[in-house]
């Protein structure tokens, strides 16, 4: 018989050691110091056979940024069994339980990174982020109009209050991103020796950019940019020009931007490699508090019915009414619709994927995901905010 437990600090090893069989860790210091981190900062469960540790999965507690707004996020990550425990209930178990346990702590959005995409689904998970990511050849370097002020490389110890204001002046108005925490910066996103960082000042010495980046590939000799972070263009202009000065000592140079970025505007030439991809996944948790706290277009008086299927999380299979008066928002549950309002059916996975704005309302009615007429759904459209949902985050 399979029992679900919240693990302790003592079953601490006997998850390391699964996650090292499972994923083909190397047992290294540096690994096993970066799991303990997210053991101590998460929430882990696991499935027992018996005494024996058969699969697990770690919660992350996080935060993400959605246009002003900060929404809890439960990150959900390492979720693994041993080949023989595989095929028999455990993970889908593991996942209700998290779901239940991040409902509980007041969490309303979950992001995971799949190994599958038609696995996670099963679990109310839909594809809401995608990336673009940027071969660059030395030679595309050449064009900038590089600015008086300086780029400096700089140690994180001296500049990260700096770095963490750019950070998040640049996410607070975007959707999705995470909104790092001193744990998240200290032991996930900088604890890697690897990892350089450049900071560009205007003519006042304010800090408007910051580029972190590292020397990768079996001969060193590829430049990957993990974040190229800027308030403005002439800092993005000075960073890419920083980014130039090394064409002549890498092969490569390796940049993954928002799935709406450009960069033609950059190089002499427009003719850059690049290729689209799907990324993270998420799903709605609670979608009655998800819907308290969204930051709707207060626009124009409107009312629809918004109705949600769910076949993991029952909770949130209901009928809400939402009313849109003035600058005044309501939510309500309702047993009957009414037939005068604007109604709309679809499953949480479509409900993510357009409150997240990975796609829009009229497309989710086209393909027919979204069960609505085509006038509710471009009437629906117009109360939501407008934008890409962007990630610099894995786990």
């Amino acid at each position: 018989m399979t029992i679900i437990k919240k693990l302790t600090q003592e079953q601490f090893e006997d998850l390391y050691q699964l996650n090292v069989y499972a994923f083909h860790f190397k047992d290294t210091d540096d690994v096993k110091e970066r799991m303990r981190n997210e053991f101590e900062y998460g929430l882990s469960f696991g499935a027992f056979s018996g005494d024996q540790l058969t699969s697990s999965l770690i919660v992350l507690p996080l935060e993400v940024y959605y246009q002003g707004t900060i929404l809890k996020m439960g990150g959900i990550g390492n979720v693994t069994s041993y080949p023989e425990a595989r095929g028999k209930g455990s993970i889908r178990r593991l996942m209700e339980t998290a779901l239940t346990e991040m409902k509980e702590q007041g969490i309303v959005v979950s992001y995971l990174a799949p190994f599958s995409y038609h696995f996670y689904r099963k679990f109310g998970y839909e594809v809401s982020f995608e990336k673009r990511q940027f071969d660059i050849k030395p030679g595309d370097f050449g064009s900038f109009e590089a600015p008086e002020t300086r780029v400096d490389r700089v140690l994180w110890e001296d500049q990260k209050e700096a770095i963490k204001a750019i950070y998040h002046k640049k996410m607070e108005e975007a959707i999705g991103p995470v909104k790092r925490k001193e744990w998240e910066w200290e032991k996930r996103n900088m604890s890697s020796g690897k990892k350089k960082l450049a900071l560009f000042q205007d003519d006042n010495e304010a800090p408007q950019g910051y580029l972190l980046y590292e020397f990768s590939g079996e001969n060193q000799n590829t430049f990957q940019i993990d974040e190229l972070t800027a308030l403005t263009g002439t800092a993005e202009k000075a960073l890419w020009e920083f980014i130039g000065t090394h064409a002549a000592g890498f092969d490569k140079f390796i940049y993954t931007g928002r799935a709406d970025q450009h960069l033609t505007h950059l190089f002499k030439e427009a003719d850059l490699d690049q290729k689209m991809a799907s990324s993270m996944m998420a799903r709605i948790v609670d979608m009655e508090n998800f819907l308290r706290q969204y930051p709707f277009k207060r626009n124009e008086n409107q009312e629809f019915l918004l109705e949600v299927t769910d076949d993991t999380a029952k909770w949130n299979e209901k009928l809400y009414r939402l009313s849109i008066k003035g600058q005044e928002v309501t939510l309500s549950i309702v047993d009957q619709p009414d037939d005068n309002a604007h109604k709309l059916k679809a499953n949480i996975q479509t409900w993510t994927q357009l409150f997240m704005q990975f796609k829009k309302a009229g497309a989710l009615q086209f393909e027919g995901s979204l069960s609505t007429s085509k006038e509710t759904a471009h009437a629906f459209q117009t109360i939501l905010p407008e934008g890409v949902p962007e990630l610099h985050d894995f786990f």
